[in-house]
């Protein structure tokens, strides 16, 4: 296929490569065990869709230090019994006793015996780890990078037909010729070694059960797997059955044979299980609704905070994707509506890093706000202050109506995504620039039923994951939590 064709919708390109799985059995094909298309499956399906997201690079300083601190730390590493895998981008959350981990740092009274490893998954977070109020024990960026460079120093596979052969599945079928079979071989080998490291780490720390909010972790779920020790994946953005991580419902027996998937998949709410249903995960019973800790706090924040004003506010959270598309929608509508407003601009913290874009095309606006991804200033909390929310296909917009505030969605790149929102009391389809300007000078925003807000975010989070740990016999003892509350 070409990649200068019209992009796909995630939900096209689901169906498009599952027809490919089952044309050219890729999937059922395995390497010691290891299906190793699992591996590339999303990173083929991003590239199918062609969105063009872009990380910030850590830098070689950033992957030098961690390869010499996760030297040093690994040797410290104390027995604990819940390992929770976070990223340095999570520590956003300023308090008077340093920077909190918005994912694990409200689970310490149900998980008492806590540690936690966190990788540079976005620039710019060095110094909040530096202040975290419980920091990581480990800087797991030492295996994501060592990994990487023996696998392809020292591979354990150099030849096999698997490589050859989805090498020339996806070369021949979908024309993309840098998927070579060192390519393919160079995928299996880093992740042969990163079980490895992270079974040395697991070694050492002895855990009962591993927590990560990220889904496509598949060296940290395979070295647990390996240990027999329940693996809890907490959701983290926009996940449905289309996601190619979800994995489909009608995998054959060949093709279902060794995949690596969570114990649990801990969603938000019941709208996150709903849309797994047309699952692997779902039809084999691993997802669980348990809400969300930056949600519950948001709320609140919402409850206290917020009240209409004679100047509406609007958050826009940004993904990197459609910039430029974006820009001239928000210039049309900034031209349009001569209101009075206040618009933030909340940038994202890994994929839109180029604040001066949106300097230069609306920095002169009065009206306008531009917050850094890298910012101490919460996503959640600028949305549950503000009358409106909006973005083009953004887990912000469930996470804006689990909050309570209404949330537009913008008709531009992948807004299809979210499709599954439109019907919802409280969100829209703004289609023009003048569509989101007749909205401000009218006020006509809408309304979040409450019911409307639990379905997608759940309540009573620590409450949740405790009992998904119970349900697993993996729950700490009463006496631990005692301790903790004294």
């Amino acid at each position: 296929m070409s990649e200068s064709q019209q992009k796909m919708t995630e939900a096209e390109v689901s169906v498009f490569v599952r027809e490919f799985e089952r044309r050219t059995g890729v999937f059922a094909q395995r390497v010691n065990g290891t299906a190793v298309w699992q591996l590339i499956r999303f990173e083929v399906s991003v590239r199918i869709q062609g969105l063009g997201l872009e990380r910030a690079p850590a830098g070689r300083r950033r992957l030098v230090g961690s390869l010499l601190r996760g030297f040093l730390q690994f040797f410290r590493l104390p027995r604990s019994s819940y390992f929770c895998k976070t990223f340095d981008s999570a520590y956003r959350r300023e308090t008077p006793a340093g920077f909190e981990d918005v994912y694990f740092d409200d689970l310490r009274w149900v998980m008492p015996d806590m540690v936690k490893v966190s990788s540079c998954d976005a620039a710019g977070y060095e110094s909040r780890i530096a202040k975290a109020s419980t920091p990581p024990v480990f800087d797991d960026t030492s295996v994501i990078a060592l990994s990487a460079i023996l696998g392809r120093l020292f591979p354990v596979v150099v030849r096999h037909p698997v490589f050859e052969a989805i090498s020339r599945a996806i070369t021949s079928e979908l024309g993309f010729d840098d998927y070579t079979p060192a390519r393919i071989r160079r995928v299996y080998n880093v992740f042969w070694w990163r079980v490895l490291l992270y079974r040395l780490v697991l070694r050492r720390v002895r855990p009962k059960a591993v927590l990560c909010p990220d889904n496509g972790q598949f060296g940290l779920m395979s070295a647990a797997q390996h240990f027999g020790v329940p693996y809890i994946e907490m959701q983290h953005g926009v996940f449905t059955h289309v996601h190619p991580n979800a994995l489909p419902p009608d995998l054959s027996e060949d093709e279902a044979r060794g995949l690596l998937m969570p114990s649990s998949f801990a969603v938000y709410g019941r709208f996150s299980a709903d849309v797994l249903r047309d699952s692997w995960l779902y039809m084999n019973n691993r997802v669980h609704p348990v809400g969300a800790p930056f949600l519950e706090r948001a709320r609140s924040v919402r409850a206290s905070q917020y009240s209409p004003g004679a100047v509406p506010r609007i958050t826009l959270s940004t993904q990197g994707i459609a910039r430029k598309e974006l820009g001239d929608f928000i210039t049309a509508f900034l031209r349009l509506c001569e209101e009075q407003f206040e618009l933030v601009i909340k940038l994202h913290p890994a994929y839109d890093h180029d604040q001066n874009f949106y300097e230069q095309r609306f920095g002169a606006d009065p009206r306008v706000v531009i917050d850094s991804g890298a910012s101490a200033n919460s996503t959640h909390t600028f949305i549950a202050r503000s009358d409106f929310h909006i973005s083009i296909s953004s887990t912000c917009h469930y996470d804006a109506l689990g909050i309570g505030t209404p949330t537009g969605v913008l008709a531009l790149e992948t807004h299809e995504s979210v499709a599954d929102l439109l019907d919802v009391p409280g969100a829209c389809l703004i289609e023009t620039p003048a569509d989101l300007a007749r909205m401000v000078r009218d006020r006509s925003f809408g309304v979040v039923p409450d019911e409307t807000s639990r379905y997608f975010f759940e309540h009573d989070f620590p409450g949740r994951v405790e009992a998904v740990l119970a349900s697993m016999s993996v729950a700490p003892e009463a006496s631990d939590r005692n301790t903790v509350a004294a």
